[in-house]
C-alpha cells in the first residue's frame, strides 16, 4: 500500500510518501519540504494571514501532485501549533480542501507529542526500549517519554523556534539582553515538565525536527576540516549532541549576524534566522531533563502519522477486541478518573454500546467502522462526566469537559465528535442550531447522530447503575430490530427507559426497536 503524510508546521510543510508492507515495515519513496512560514506573526496575532494561507495551500496542492505521481492511494495531512492556535483555523481548513483537495486534521498538542514519540521509538531506538524525545517546532516543543513504543509521559510547551525568534530577537546580531530574556522564557516554560519527570529514567535520548537535526549536523561538521567534509563517506544515521558542546555552539552563534550564521556548514539560509532560539530551547530542555547526550533522529511527525494510520488500517481487518482496553482509551480513563466518573456504570454502558454496535456492523445496517467503535466507547465512558459540575444539564457539561480535556490518541476533530456523542446521550436530539453540533462537518454530524443513538439505548439498559444486564443479543426481522436482555433479575425499568429513548435509534437505522428479557443464571 502506498500512502503519504503531509505535516503542516509553523515553519515548514513536509511530505513523505511510503510503500508499506506493514506499520513496522515500509520504504520511503519521496520526501519533500518547503519553508512556508505559516506561523509568521500567527503565533503572536493568533490569525493566519491571507498570504500565509495562500502559500500553504499552493504548497499542499503541489505535494498532493507529487504524492499521487508516486502512486499514493491515501494522503493524510495534519496541522500543528500555527493552525491550532489561529482563530481562523476553520477558514484555512476549508480553503485547503477547496483549492488543494486535501483534508487537513488539526492535532492537539498532546496528540502531536504522542505521534512524534511513536516515530522516534520505532525509527531511532532499540525495540522495547524506553526513550525520551525532544521535538522543537516553529510554534511549540513536544517532549515524549516512550516505554515499549507506548507513551509514558507526553508534554507540549509553547516554545517554538519561530515564535521565540519573533518575540525576543529584534537585533542582528542579538543583543545580550534579548538572549537573556529568551533563556528565562525557556527556563520558566520547562519547569513543570522537569518537575513531573524528576527521577524518571530512560535508556535512549533522541531529538527530532529540522532544528535539532541541523544543530547535530553543524556540530559534527564543525569538528571536521574542509577536506574531511568533502571526503566524508558513509556513516551511521543521526548525530550526537553533547550538552557541553551545545552550550559552546549557542554562545558562538548568539554573537553572529544572520549572514554569518548562513555561512556555517549544516545551517540553511532559512534555518539561520531561527537557529539561535532553537538552540536555546534545546539547551534549556537538556538542562531541565538532565540529558548529557542525545542522538538526532530523522523520523518525526510525518512518520508517526503514517505508523499510526497503518496500525488503524491493520486493526480494521482484525476481530474487535473490547474497546475498553484499547490503548487510545487510556487517556479517556485518566480523564474520567480526574473528574470522578462512576467507573462501573461507565464500563457497563461502554460494553453494552459495543455489543449493539457490533451487531449493526455485522448485519450491514450501517456504514460505521472499527474507528467509530472506539469513539463510541470513549463517549460511553465519559457520558456522565458532567455530574462533576452539576446534576442539571449534566450532558451539556460533559460536552464542555471533554472538549477541554486532552484525550491522548485522538485528534481535536475526533475529540469534538466524542464530546458531541456524550452530549446527546440524553435530552434533545442533535439540531443545527446547537452551536457545537453545527461546528462539525457533515460527515461528523452523521457520525455523532448514529453513535449517540446507540449510546442512548446502552445508557438506558443500565438505568439503575447496577450492571444487572449481563449481555444483550440483537436480531432483525424485516424492519424490526429486537434486543434481548440477558439478566438474572427483573429489567422492567431498563426496558421502559430504553423504549422511551428509542426514537432516535429508529430514525437513524430505519427500523422499529423492541426489547425483551431472557433469564440468565446468577454467577456463583
Amino acid at each position: 500500500m502506498k500512502i503519504a503524510a503531509i505535516d503542516v508546521g509553523s515553519n515548514s510543510i513536509k511530505l513523505v510518501v511510503i510503500d508499506a508492507a506493514a506499520s513496522d515495515s515500509f520504504a520511503v519513496l519521496a520526501r519533500e519540504k518547503d519553508t512556508v512560514r505559516l506561523g509568521h506573526d500567527t503565533l503572536r496575532l493568533e490569525q493566519l494571514s491571507p498570504a500565509a494561507i495562500e502559500r500553504a495551500t499552493d504548497c499542499i496542492k503541489r505535494f498532493r501532485s507529487i504524492a499521487e505521481a508516486r502512486g499514493a492511494e491515501r494522503i493524510f495531512a495534519v496541522a500543528t501549533a500555527s493552525v491550532r492556535e489561529a482563530r481562523n483555523s476553520s477558514q484555512f481548513i476549508r480553503e485547503v480542501e477547496r483549492k488543494a483537495g486535501v483534508s487537513v486534521e488539526i492535532l492537539s498538542a498532546i496528540e502531536e507529542a504522542r505521534l512524534i514519540g511513536m516515530a522516534a521509538a520505532q525509527g531511532c531506538a532499540a525495540p522495547n526500549a524506553s526513550l525520551i524525545n525532544i521535538d522543537i517546532g516553529g510554534g511549540s516543543t513536544e517532549i515524549s517519554l516512550m516505554r515499549d513504543s507506548s507513551p509514558g509521559g507526553l508534554f507540549s510547551v509553547k516554545l517554538g523556534a519561530l515564535g521565540l525568534s519573533e518575540q525576543f530577537i529584534t537585533s542582528d546580531p542579538p543583543k545580550p539582553k534579548e538572549l537573556k530574556a529568551l533563556r528565562e522564557e525557556v527556563r520558566a516554560a520547562l519547569e513543570r515538565t522537569a518537575r513531573e519527570l524528576k527521577g524518571t529514567r530512560w535508556q535512549h535520548a533522541t531529538g527530532t525536527s529540522g532544528t535539532i537535526v541541523a544543530i547535530g549536523t553543524a556540530l559534527r561538521l564543525r569538528a571536521l576540516s574542509a577536506e574531511e567534509r568533502q571526503s566524508e563517506g558513509a556513516r551511521p544515521a543521526g548525530d550526537e549532541i553533547a550538552f557541553a558542546k551545545l552550550g559552546r555552539f549557542n554562545s558562538r552563534i548568539g554573537e553572529m549576524s544572520v549572514a554569518e550564521r548562513r555561512a556555517l556548514p549544516g545551517i540553511s539560509n532559512q534555518r539561520s534566522e531561527i537557529i539561535v532560539a532553537g538552540g536555546q530551547i534545546l539547551e534549556g530542555a537538556m538542562r531541565a531533563l538532565n540529558i548529557e547526550m542525545l542522538r538526532t533522529c530523522s523520523w518525526a511527525l510525518r512518520e508517526g502519522v503514517l505508523i499510526d494510520r497503518l496500525r488503524e488500517i491493520e486493526a480494521e481487518s482484525l476481530p474487535p477486541p473490547p474497546d475498553i482496553t484499547d490503548y487510545r482509551l487510556r487517556g479517556v480513563h485518566a480523564v474520567g478518573r480526574r473528574f470522578g466518573y462512576e467507573e462501573n456504570h461507565a464500563h457497563q454502558v461502554a460494553r453494552l454500546a459495543e455489543r449493539i454496535f457490533d451487531y449493526l456492523t455485522r448485519s450491514n445496517s450501517t456504514s460505521l467502522n472499527r474507528h467509530h467503535r472506539t469513539m463510541l466507547s470513549a463517549a460511553a465512558l465519559l457520558h456522565d462526566l458532567g455530574y462533576h459540575i452539576a446534576h442539571e444539564s449534566h450532558h451539556k457539561h460533559s460536552l464542555y469537559l471533554i472538549k477541554n480535556s486532552e484525550l491522548t490518541g485522538f485528534s481535536e476533530a475526533e475529540r469534538d465528535v466524542i464530546a458531541n456523542v456524550a452530549r446527546y446521550h440524553r435530552g434533545s436530539e442533535p439540531k443545527e442550531r446547537h452551536e457545537y453540533f453545527a461546528a462539525l462537518n457533515q460527515a461528523d454530524r452523521q457520525t455523532v447522530t448514529s453513535l449517540a443513538a446507540i449510546l442512548r439505548i446502552a445508557d438506558a439498559l443500565d438505568r439503575r447503575h447496577d450492571s444487572r444486564v449481563s449481555d444483550v443479543r440483537c436480531g432483525r426481522n424485516g424492519r424490526v430490530v429486537h434486543i434481548e436482555l440477558q439478566s438474572p433479575t427483573n429489567c422492567d425499568r431498563e426496558i421502559s427507559a430504553a423504549e422511551q429513548k428509542r426514537e432516535m435509534f429508529e430514525q437513524v437505522f430505519n427500523c422499529h426497536l423492541s426489547f425483551s428479557r431472557r433469564a440468565a443464571l446468577k454467577r456463583a
